[in-house]
């Protein structure tokens, strides 16, 4: 448990189905007080929330690790009691992320020094290309939710050709299941290990996804401007993200070969039972945090924009974190910044035949972390929505 263990007073939804097989939303209040940073007291914790999860992070040096950190501290049921950082190793949370200092966290290891047999679960927020080394030697026994891109693309020869390198674990790589929430609940619930989206794939998959397996917009001629804040480059030091470089400005990059691209185009093939290929430029915004990717798609022979829209009403009406805006509503990045919601809405576009979708996301959370931990309250069988209603951080 962490010294500053809000008593929350959250409302937890849970879903049961109702006739035509739709979820159906119910809720459980759940209240708490707060407790002096001073005193743990086991005995003003209710019977329910008990018995927690022990979680380590790997990698919590860097955004996407301390973001896991900063969420897990609302969470009644998951403790962290590993976190490790190679080039950190020996220090604490708060001397690297000041803004975590209130919480009574285990001082940072290195990978190798880690004990394993005192966790139950882990969030690996590794660089990409290093996770699949590892996660092949824990133990079997361990849930593993990875944020990196090791285990996202189903065809090891592509992991290759995009990342450069060649799949160290292709057996483990059969077993991942791909962590898109709204889309693979049941698979993830029964998961050991799931490859969290990345964050430009959440926010495009999200929405396309049903328009595609519904055939109402075709599945050529996809063109995707995408926009992220730096932090969305990781915690590294790279000229190209220093702030005289990044201010004042906006620009593109991995024009054409971003290694989000393969996984985007397998969301949409496997939806479309039909190879897609889209046109994809992201692009580097002067803002820490925040993601919004603008779709230009072509619509099938009789669809209208406004079938798109019911589509998408009825597909995620049910949903806690995906919210389609009231018509012409246009979606902010900063109206879900540091919370887990995706913000989508769909516009007519001037040429006939063609339509306009606007998905927000905040890249670190439901891009990243947020996405990760709902991942694993399926996998642990907590509320889905656990420790991730804190709402979004506005002005």
């Amino acid at each position: 448990m962490t010294l500053c263990s809000l008593q929350f007073q959250q409302v937890y939804f849970g879903r049961q189905k109702v006739s035509g097989g739709v979820d159906a939303v119910f809720k459980q209040q759940v209240k708490c007080k707060a407790l002096p940073l001073t005193q743990k007291s086991p005995s003003m914790v209710s019977e329910e929330y008990k018995g927690s999860s022990r979680i380590g992070v790997l990698g919590a040096s860097g955004y996407t690790g301390s973001e896991i950190v900063r969420l897990l501290a609302c969470h009644p049921k998951l403790d962290i009691t590993l976190m490790t950082a190679d080039r950190k190793a020996g220090q604490s949370i708060g001397s690297v992320f000041p803004h975590l200092n209130a919480q009574d966290l285990p001082d940072m290891v290195s990978v190798k020094d880690a004990d394993f047999s005192k966790v139950d679960a882990v969030f690996c927020c590794l660089p990409h290309g290093t996770t699949q080394e590892i996660i092949k030697h824990l133990p079997t026994g361990l849930k593993i939710v990875d944020l990196s891109a090791d285990f996202r693309l189903q065809d090891v020869n592509e992991y290759e050709e995009w990342y450069g390198k060649p799949h160290l674990a292709p057996e483990l790589q059969k077993e991942a299941i791909y962590g898109l929430t709204e889309v693979s609940r049941v698979e993830i619930q029964n998961a050991r290990l799931v490859a969290n989206p990345g964050c430009y794939p959440t926010t495009i998959q999200i929405p396309i996804i049903p328009l595609l397996k519904d055939r109402l917009i075709k599945h050529r001629n996809i063109t995707i401007d995408a926009k992220s804040g730096v932090s969305g480059a990781g915690r590294s030091a790279k000229e190209a993200n220093l702030y005289t470089e990044i201010s004042e400005g906006i620009y593109s990059y991995g024009i054409t070969k971003h290694r989000h691209v393969p996984e985007i185009e397998q969301g949409l093939s496997y939806a479309a039972d039909s190879e897609v290929t889209i046109s994809f430029t992201p692009h580097l915004m002067p803002m820490s945090r925040g993601m919004q990717s603008t779709m230009y798609v072509e619509m099938s022979p009789e669809v209208t924009v406004n079938d798109l829209y019911q589509k998408l009403h009825l597909t995620y009406k049910d949903e806690e974190f995906v919210k389609l805006l009231n018509k012409g509503a246009v979606p902010h990045s900063q109206h879900v910044r540091g919370s887990n919601y995706c913000f989508i809405n769909v516009f007519e576009d001037r040429i006939p035949g063609r339509a306009i979708i606007i998905s927000v996301i905040d890249n670190l959370v439901k891009g990243a972390s947020g996405q990760a931990l709902q991942n694993l309250n399926l996998m642990m069988g907590y509320p889905e929505n656990m420790g991730l209603l804190s709402q979004p951080l506005f002005p």
